[in-house]
């Protein structure tokens, strides 16, 4: 059997992090057509170490990576193909020493921070402005970089389209996606009180407070929320300013993605609520996968995006605003469980068949990783 050729994909994610694309999509599934071999940062240590494929680098030399890798007798010429992921220093490094080490260079922009950020900006005041500018001129500095690269890996072609229009090289979309080796088998409630689920980042951008709104004006008590989210901190703060809440609303956090599906099993819903804007129109949520690697219905912003992979029978819908909101949680306390665990077994089919799917993801992405490498 040949040998597989090696990639290295340079992480901006700490030792012991998990996410689906990282540790499933390359970690797992593109090993089988690659040899994969990851870096990760960390802020503990000041030594380097190397666990299997992963290599543990500190982080105050993720500027200098490549001469750091070099300096730790990573044979960085038997790499074919370097991916960095969201990092313009880290980029900067490794296209420094393309040419001497006679690799391709893959970038990654798992989340538009900068350009959403810009797009999102009112401000005309003189603070307003300048940091407005200094945005534009970071952008572009990446842009320029980028620009340099083989192949540029995106969230979506929409996401592409809208908010990285000046990069001109080779572009794919890399999809958060289900796990097929690691689905759960949803563990259905009663029909008593109807236990909801909100996971993930909880910030002023995605104005969870609209959410909990929604949730204080319903009438009835018949429902749970929990928020299982590292920003507890935050939410803290926001719920003390809805106290009828106080009762039926508890705050945990995951360690891993493994802890977060039991949580997430244990429910009847998952809350994806969030506004419309330039990027959550363009992309589907990671939280609507772990939902449905549950089992469990979504409820997703009623957008075209959402809808052009879920239909009614696969997915719930909301306009995101708190009076909307309210009205939709009435009706989903008083569904049946039975009908909730039909969607939430439908949806998970409907992205299993989809690209969707990290295994088929992993195929897909390997034939255009051949494809760069031979042209």
């Amino acid at each position: 059997m040949a040998e597989l050729e090696k990639i290295l994909f340079i992480t901006d994610q700490q030792e012991y992090s998990q996410t689906g694309t990282i540790s499933t999509l390359f970690d797992i599934y593109l090993q089988e057509f690659f040899e994969v071999h990851i870096v990760y940062l960390t802020n503990y240590k000041e030594e380097f170490s190397k666990k299997g494929n992963h290599y543990i680098v500190p982080t105050s030399e993720r500027k200098n990576i490549i001469s750091y890798l070099s300096l730790h007798d990573v044979d960085l010429e038997s790499f074919k193909i370097v991916f960095v992921r969201n990092k313009k220093d880290a980029l900067e490094n490794v296209l420094k020493y393309k040419n001497q080490y006679g690799y391709k260079v893959s970038f990654r922009i798992s989340y538009p921070k900068k350009r959403h950020k810009l797009s999102l900006m009112n401000s005309y005041s003189p603070f307003g402005l300048v940091k407005k500018y200094l945005y534009k001129k970071k952008i572009k500095q990446r842009n320029d970089l980028i620009n340099k690269c083989d192949l540029f890996l995106v969230a979506s072609t929409q996401v592409k389209e809208v908010f990285h229009k000046e990069i001109t090289i080779d572009t794919y979309p890399i999809f958060v996606g289900l796990d097929p080796d690691k689905l759960n088998k949803h563990i259905k409630t009663n029909n008593d009180i109807k236990k909801f689920i909100y996971s993930g980042t909880i910030d002023e951008v995605r104005k969870f407070d609209t959410i909990l709104s929604g949730f204080e004006k319903l009438k009835n008590n018949n429902w749970r929320l929990t928020i299982s989210t590292t920003d507890k901190l935050y939410v803290s703060k926001i719920l003390a300013k809805y106290p009828r809440l106080k009762n039926n609303v508890s705050i945990i956090s995951a360690m891993s993605l493994e802890e977060l599906h039991k949580q997430i099993n244990t429910h009847d819903i998952g809350i994806a609520l969030l506004p419309r804007n330039d990027f959550y129109d363009t992309v589907v949520a990671d939280k609507v996968i772990d939902y449905y690697t549950c089992a469990i219905p979504a409820l997703m912003t009623s957008n075209t995006k959402n809808h052009s992979i879920f239909n009614d029978d696969e997915g719930l819908f909301c306009e995101f605003e708190s009076l909307k909101i309210t009205q939709k949680l009435e009706e989903l306390i008083n569904t049946n469980n039975n009908d909730l665990e039909i969607i939430g077994n439908n949806g998970q089919k409907k992205l299993l068949k989809l690209k969707r799917n990290y295994k088929i993801q992993a195929e897909k992405l390997a034939e255009k990783l051949n494809y760069i490498l031979e042209n």
